[in-house]
């Protein structure tokens, strides 16, 4: 975030909104229902929201998440897969490394969605392994693939109107990984997806490798159990 907005750029805003606004297009009794009758708090969140949306219009507020299938080999590249066995092991034979119950959903309440950092107070970095074993320690469950393929199709189709900008607009999220379902990688590494909010105010893919460290900014999507 860049540096705290001054005094004068807030009274230049608001000279344009008195002297700009085409005022003699607009319903006054619309105005005064919809606009001038708001508490301060409710007015201060929407016109807040307005700005940070670079004064782009926001069309309602998602309620939902539709998950979506994901395929790693498809999404990917040939030869990517999920993990399977523990984590010592190859990755190539027995349980795959996933939370079965984050699957089940068609649909998941963003009312009900956790980012969790799994850190103590003060605590710092944590390798990403650490990190999957205190979430699998936890009353929570990890989401994972379907989830993130959901949320990142949604954003190709809506841009700033998607989920992913109202989680950002609303809670402040610009990063959220997805512990419920471990990658392998064709050369066996582990990792994790993740959706990345760049400065420019884009939205893109990644995944990072369990090895790595996990910080505060580093929050996965999570639900209680």
């Amino acid at each position: 975030m860049g540096e705290a907005v001054s005094r004068g750029q807030a009274l230049q805003v608001a000279a344009r909104v008195a002297m700009q606004v085409n005022w003699d297009n607009l319903d006054g009794d619309r105005l005064q229902e919809d606009i001038i009758q708001l508490t301060p708090e409710e007015f201060g969140e929407r016109f807040t929201a307005f700005l940070k949306n670079g004064g782009r219009f926001i069309f309602g507020d998602p309620k939902l998440v539709q998950t979506k299938p994901f395929d790693p080999s498809e999404f990917f590249d040939e030869g990517w897969m999920i993990w399977k066995g523990s984590a010592d092991g190859d990755g190539l034979s027995g349980e795959e490394d996933m939370d079965k119950q984050s699957v089940t959903f068609s649909k998941i309440e963003l009312a009900s969605l956790l980012f969790e950092t799994c850190l103590g107070e003060g605590e710092g970095p944590i390798k990403g392994e650490e990190k999957l074993r205190r979430l699998k320690e936890k009353p929570l469950i990890r989401l994972d693939g379907t989830v993130f393929m959901g949320l990142w199709l949604d954003y190709q189709a809506n841009k700033e109107n998607s989920v992913l900008e109202f989680l950002y607009r609303s809670r402040g999220i610009t990063y959220m990984d997805f512990f419920g379902l471990v990658l392998r990688r064709p050369v066996g590494d582990r990792g994790v997806l993740c959706l990345c909010r760049y400065a420019s105010g884009e939205w893109r893919y990644r995944y990072r490798w369990l090895e790595d460290d996990w910080s505060a900014s580093g929050v996965s999507a999570v639900l209680a159990s």
